[in-house]
């Protein structure tokens, strides 16, 4: 009974306001559509001049030139082999009218001004035929000239990233992604950093191990040689696994058992339920066991290779 009082009372309520009004007790503002800004009163944005710098006639160009308005080289961490290099050993000053801060008027480094030092580092031996060097890249692109910050959340969750894998996923995008992924190696965790299995000064052209050597210097546990190898951890550990991250567990590029389905069929005869006083004669009509479709490690256990057993049971 209380509920329905409240109810009349609100509707009572709402009626009186109505009527008050469209008497015109109350005047609702309306929007004036017809009223236009006036840019003669709007004032004018307060830009900064732009900044400029100038030489007086016969001073030299120097470091401390530069550091009057770099200011940020001055009080970062610079790099102990630029310490105490000249600007101009690395810069070169375009003359113009806009003075020396003018766009344009100091261009950064080539790959030809930092191999002229460099060149006697054992690491760029193979720098000619690397990958980043036929592609066009710049030292510049990965390296920083004045300092060397370490830029944390390039990944979700890799507060730990290593400097050295942060320069790389900002262009390798797609491995960014799979390092995202529930299988993956620890690079966001700080455990690995690319150059752990990359060098980006060099080629793999140049490198006479393969690429299943290159993962077996870490993973000693499948490590050959064995009496009953399997072939595809001698050629290529990339015909079952890709290296940087998968959807599937122990970076499978596949899930089981497809993966082992690629090279391997199976053998009714011997994945089949049933046996018989010949069962050479009825192999062929045996249904396959809901296991063998699962998971083909279930049994063969020893699937990198095995001393004792060829079906790489054990």
């Amino acid at each position: 009974m209380l509920m329905f009082k409240r109810l009349a009372l609100s509707c009572l309520s709402v009626l009186a306001m109505m009527a008050y009004v469209s008497a015109g007790a109350v005047e609702i503002p309306k929007k004036d559509a017809a009223k236009t800004l006036d840019i003669n009163q709007v004032e004018p944005a307060k830009i900064p001049p732009p900044r400029t710098m100038t030489l007086e006639p016969g001073e030299p160009l120097t470091a401390a030139t530069c550091l009057k308005c770099h200011e940020t080289v001055k009080t970062g961490k610079v790099k102990p082999g630029h310490f105490n290099i000249e600007c101009l050993s690395c810069h070169t000053v375009k003359p113009g009218g806009g003075g020396l801060c003018a766009k344009g008027s100091v261009s950064f480094p080539e790959q030809k001004q930092c191999l002229s030092c460099h060149k006697k580092d054992k690491k760029l031996i193979n720098w000619s035929f690397a990958e980043h060097s036929k592609s066009g890249g710049q030292c510049i692109d990965c390296h920083e000239m004045h300092t060397s910050p370490l830029i944390k959340k390039t990944l979700p969750g890799a507060e730990k990233i290593q400097k050295d894998s942060v320069a790389c996923v900002k262009c390798h995008q797609d491995v960014t992604s799979r390092l995202n992924m529930s299988s993956h190696h620890p690079v966001k965790e700080g455990a690995l950093s690319c150059i752990s299995c990359h060098n980006p000064h060099d080629s793999n052209k140049t490198v006479l191990k393969s690429k299943s050597e290159q993962c077996l210097s870490c993973h000693q546990a499948v490590r050959g040689p064995m009496a009953f190898e399997h072939a595809p951890v001698v050629e290529d550990c990339m015909t079952c696994h890709t290296p940087h991250g998968s959807p599937n567990r122990k970076l499978l590029s596949v899930s089981q058992p497809a993966v082992c389905l690629q090279c391997h069929s199976i053998a009714q005869g011997k994945h089949g339920y049933g046996a018989g006083l010949e069962p050479a004669l009825t192999s062929g009509t045996r249904t396959i066991s809901g296991a063998v479709l699962r998971s083909c490690t279930n049994c063969h256990g020893a699937i990198h290779g095995s001393h004792q057993d060829p079906l790489l049971r054990y």
